[in-house]
C-alpha cells in the first residue's frame, strides 16, 4: 500500500509540475507510468483482500495446500 500511495505521489507530482509549467510535456509519459505502476499495485491489494474475505466468510472453500510428504515409516 506504501508503495502505491508513493507511485501516486509522484504521479501528482509530475502532473503538478507540467500543469504550472515547472516541466514540459516529455514528464507525461514517466506520470503515466507512475500512475499505472500504483494501479497494479492496487489492483493486487484488491484481489489478496478479496481472497481473505472469502476465506473469513468460507473457509471450507479456502484453497490449501496439500501435504504431499510421505508418511513416516
Amino acid at each position: 500500500m506504501v508503495e502505491a500511495h508513493a507511485q501516486l505521489q509522484e504521479a501528482t507530482q509530475l502532473v503538478q509540475d507540467m500543469l504550472t509549467g515547472r516541466a514540459g510535456a516529455e514528464l507525461f509519459e514517466a506520470a503515466c507510468e507512475a500512475l499505472n505502476v500504483a494501479a497494479v499495485k492496487l489492483r493486487f491489494i484488491q484481489l489478496e483482500l478479496a481472497a481473505q474475505e472469502e476465506e473469513a466468510v468460507n473457509p471450507e472453500t479456502a484453497i490449501t495446500a496439500e501435504d504431499d510428504t510421505l508418511p513416516p515409516d
